[in-house]
């Protein structure tokens, strides 16, 4: 039996957000959300995944497992040791490799190892969330997630926008929310059952970081036009500025060892609830009726990344996952995993789902709105 989650837990919620709440949330009032978000652990996580999330898999194992993660200039890099390492992992020299591009990898290395140290550090010291997130997880991102298309943004102040909320059927754990007003997509109604209420301040949560794709210039117009108007119209979940008009869909949440697993996993599944909602409304709007494309959520425990799967179960969200490490930041081997792993979330980011969403804002934008939502 997992245990309670008290969402005054998480360092970043406000008094602003429930101020009066005593509720717990746990995974299993996920399932209860009217989109369903289940947790389901695959043995054969590869078969469970849609095909347009194969390739990126594929990908990340092979960081997984280290293949080919060591570039061959490390090899001459004065004083460096990777005791661990095995042929397997080492790429093949280039004989059309620089002296420039030597220099890059020996700099590159000299800031992992800057990162490694400050990690070890904190993990010693036994530093908070915020401490692990601006010494440590934010270097990672910035330095092996960005690229000329691919940005970094911490989300910790971002907040769901009312109608894309999740809501859920209440029971007797929360009797003070069935008297409370409707404020998301989803009302009390006196022809449905008493115990179906609007809980969107309930499960109103957040994540640490997402990395953002940045439009090139006909993408850009698009989304521009197409959140002109409400003023909370958006192209995520959110309308945080920084999110607003630039497409996101990959999500970072942290914990240190001290914290709650389960805490992590609901905030994340609710804010995964919320993008799918405001995919499905785009999608809707374009008459698309296509599956949500399969987003990569990724975990981290203090100096440990892993990987999970959103996928679209058509009547639910599944939650895919499985012991998937793609690296850490406590040796130089981890940190090269993270380097590869990056490296193939950030071309699936500016290939396969960057085709995607073109299309489901494009065919949004073709339709006439007739009629807009109440936020």
């Amino acid at each position: 039996m997992h245990p309670t989650v008290s969402i005054t837990q998480h360092p970043h919620l406000t008094s602003q957000v429930l101020p009066h709440n005593r509720h717990r949330l746990r995974l299993n009032d996920l399932l209860r959300l009217d989109y369903p978000v289940r947790f389901t652990t695959e043995k054969n996580l590869r078969a469970a995944l849609p095909s347009d999330a194969h390739d990126l898999y594929d990908a990340l194992v092979t960081a997984e497992y280290c293949e080919a993660i060591l570039p061959a200039a490390l090899k001459d890099v004065p004083g460096l040791e990777l005791p661990d390492s095995r042929p397997y992992m080492w790429q093949k020299a280039d004989k059309t490799t620089d002296n420039r591009t030597n220099i890059s990898t020996v700099d590159r290395n000299s800031r992992f190892q800057e990162i490694i140290e400050r990690s070890i550090e904190s993990s010693k010291l036994r530093r908070s969330e915020a401490a692990w997130n601006s010494q440590v997880h934010w270097q990672i991102l910035s330095q092996l997630a960005e690229t000329s298309s691919i940005r970094v943004e911490d989300i910790t102040s971002a907040r769901i926008v009312p109608r894309f909320r999740p809501c859920f059927t209440a029971s007797d754990e929360y009797p003070d929310e069935a008297g409370s007003s409707s404020t998301g997509s989803y009302s009390t109604n006196s022809n449905t059952s008493p115990s179906r209420v609007n809980t969107a301040k309930l499960v109103h949560k957040m994540v640490d970081f997402a990395l953002v794709l940045e439009p090139d210039q006909d993408l850009a117009a698009i989304i521009e036009r197409l959140t002109k108007f409400p003023h909370d119209a958006t192209v995520n979940q959110t309308a945080y500025f920084p999110l607003k008009n630039r497409p996101a869909p990959v999500f970072i949440e942290t914990k240190t060892a001290a914290g709650n697993g389960e805490t992590a996993d609901v905030q994340l599944g609710i804010w995964i609830a919320a993008w799918h909602e405001s995919m499905r409304s785009l999608m809707k709007r374009g008459g698309m009726v296509e599956r949500v494309i399969t987003v990569p959520l990724i975990q981290v425990t203090e100096e440990r990344w892993t990987i999970m799967f959103a996928v679209d179960a058509g009547s639910e969200i599944q939650i895919a996952y499985r012991d998937f490490k793609i690296g850490s930041s406590d040796g130089p081997i981890g940190m090269y995993q993270l380097q590869a792993a990056f490296l193939a979330i950030t071309k699936w980011m500016e290939g396969a789902f960057k085709t995607w969403i073109t299309q489901v804002v494009s065919r949004a934008l073709a339709q006439p709105q007739v009629s807009q939502e109440k936020s």
